[in-house]
């Protein structure tokens, strides 16, 4: 996909839409996310709705690698902003000097604002604790 800033706001918002319908590619703390077989078939659906209707001539060539490359590249931007953001409140600026952001999607991606935290491993460690000091004597 080329640059971002060659599509149109429309086309921005419905793919950001499209994105935050799918779950399993951005909630990470879900048992989704986790699955690839989910997350493949929705990076799918997305690339399909792209091509479809008015984005086919956008892109006529939307396979996974490009879908995930303008996920990333949207969510790159959100986060740059998000810090700027944060590193300004985190200055003690007051109220009316605290960054505002100017990216025009910036509200668009706000349903991620929890999942920059990836979720605890899940470990069969405590289950199945070992006797160390009878394993070692061995």
């Amino acid at each position: 996909m080329s640059d971002v800033r060659s599509y149109s706001k429309s086309f921005i918002t419905d793919f950001i839409e499209v994105y935050k319908s799918m779950p399993c590619l951005w909630q990470i703390k879900s048992k989704e996310y986790s699955d690839r077989n989910k997350k493949e078939c929705s990076v799918s659906k997305t690339g399909r709705k792209i091509k479809g209707g008015y984005y086919f001539v956008v892109e006529a060539d939307a396979n996974r690698d490009l879908v995930t490359k303008k996920i990333n590249s949207l969510r790159s931007f959100y986060r740059k902003e998000k810090k700027k953001v944060w590193d300004s409140v985190k200055s003690g600026a007051g109220t009316e000097d605290v960054y505002s952001p100017t990216l025009w999607y910036y509200d668009l991606f706000k349903f991620l604002d929890d999942q920059e935290t990836p979720r605890q491993p899940v470990t069969n460690f405590e289950d199945s604790q070992v006797d160390t000091e009878t394993l070692f004597d061995r």
